[in-house]
């Protein structure tokens, strides 16, 4: 058994649409609620039947970097040390010992960002996409606020369609996010190394 342990519940249908847009049906993808409760869960986990009878071959995990990519490849690997996982070296990198681990964090803006990052990059070559950043250049030109969340400008991007109301995930089940994008490829090729 394979299993990939991402944040939320966004993160959780964007990496399994990836999968499955590549075929990879058997990996099990599954949200940890949040990177604060990442130890936590992995000490959880290990009680696990499929864990204890030594059915899992292979554990990922794929947190966003948010503002610091570096310092959060660190909490995740020192979460998987504490909780007797080995730890690889790098980003996008495996590990084999016993269950083979690897990291993935998301950080597509020079080591920074967020899942939602790279579904606004999979969709910027898109028609309407340049009115995004027009509706922030002029709230910016009007108001004393300068800075915008990838959240938001995803949930400008997503005002524009038709079902307009979605969220990422949802916008992930409805087929909104192309997955053959390049903006994808490190989640594809994380998946294909697990």
């Amino acid at each position: 058994m394979k299993f990939v342990f991402c944040e939320g519940g966004d993160d959780l249908a964007v990496i399994t649409g990836v999968a499955s847009s590549i075929g990879l049906g058997d990996i099990h993808v599954e949200p940890f609620q949040g990177k604060d409760k990442l130890r936590n869960f992995l000490r959880d986990v290990q009680t696990r039947p499929e864990f204890s009878r030594n059915l899992v071959t292979a554990v990922g995990i794929v947190r966003d970097a948010d503002d610091n990519g570096g310092a959060a490849f660190q909490s995740v690997r020192d979460a998987l040390i504490a909780n007797g996982f080995k730890g690889p070296d790098k980003n996008g990198g495996f590990v084999a010992n016993g269950i083979r681990t690897g990291i993935l964090i998301v950080g597509p803006l020079d080591g920074k960002g967020m899942v939602e990052d790279l579904c606004l990059n999979s969709v910027s070559d898109r028609p309407e996409f340049p009115c995004v950043d027009d509706y922030f250049n002029c709230i910016t030109q009007k108001s004393k606020r300068k800075d915008f969340s990838s959240k938001a400008k995803l949930r400008a991007w997503m005002a524009a369609q038709e079902d307009f109301d979605l969220y990422i995930g949802k916008a992930a089940e409805k087929g909104y996010w192309p997955w053959e994008n390049p903006a994808f490829d490190p989640i594809r090729e994380f998946l294909r190394n697990l």
